[in-house]
């Protein structure tokens, strides 16, 4: 029964905010612009992130985990992330509002809304809606050490300037996790809705399972993707 409301983090370290085994968790109206993620929320239930900007150009802007931090795997589900804005520009310049490009990072700003990658539990029942990107990556739910990653509905985004995959899922095998610990799944999962301009001319709309674990009943409807162009043929 936690409520994080109306204040603003600079230079938040390592991490802005990490929630974890929390329940009943309210963020809203935060103002975050660090060098680290912003906000990471693992093992977490009932939990509603909204109004929020974030901008965070070395790393995740607002993060998903379902780890094993607590010494075993912890759920992450009832999950809502609304009416949200995140990027990558240079730290400090989303605050004083001129939304610099100077720093060049090697591999590309973050900066992006992602599920995963330590993903040990279960993500389940998630919303994502209504959330602007603007110069970072693009959304990315990635189950890579066991999780199972189900009944997930996202809709109404707006992309600019997206320097790699706009739209990434991923099952994996990475299995950083307890040995014997079974593969996870990917199943049920809505994205309807996503309209993205200028996006890296390598990165497509990428969906991949591993061998024997497909990822199961995902739907991709109205999707808009205007890529920067100038690759060689």
């Amino acid at each position: 029964n936690v409520t994080f409301r109306d204040f603003t983090i600079f230079h938040g370290g390592h991490f802005g905010i990490l929630g974890t085994g929390v329940t009943n968790w309210t963020i809203d109206n935060l103002k975050i612009d660090t060098n680290r993620d912003g906000i990471d929320i693992d093992g977490c239930i009932n939990v509603r992130v909204s109004n929020c900007s974030v901008n965070a150009p070395e790393d995740d802007a607002i993060c998903l985990k379902s780890s094993h931090a607590l010494g075993y795997p912890l759920p992450t589900e009832n999950i809502t992330i609304v009416n949200c804005f995140v990027s990558g520009f240079d730290e400090g310049t989303l605050l004083d509002g001129t939304r610099q490009r100077k720093r060049h990072r090697d591999g590309g700003v973050i900066g992006r809304i992602k599920l995963g990658t330590e993903s040990n539990g279960t993500f389940r029942n998630i919303t994502i809606a209504n959330c602007i990107f603007e110069y970072s990556r693009g959304l990315a739910l990635e189950s890579v050490d066991g999780a199972f990653m189900e009944d997930i509905t996202i809709s109404n985004l707006t992309m600019r300037d997206i320097i790699d995959t706009p739209l990434f899922i991923r099952l994996g095998a990475r299995m950083r996790a307890p040995p014997g610990s079974p593969r996870g799944a990917a199943r049920r999962i809505k994205i309807d809705t996503v309209v993205v301009h200028n996006a890296a001319s390598l990165g497509g709309i990428h969906v991949s399972g591993v061998p024997g674990h497909p990822i199961e009943d995902l739907s991709l409807s109205n999707i808009f993707v205007n890529y920067a162009g100038g690759g060689t043929l």
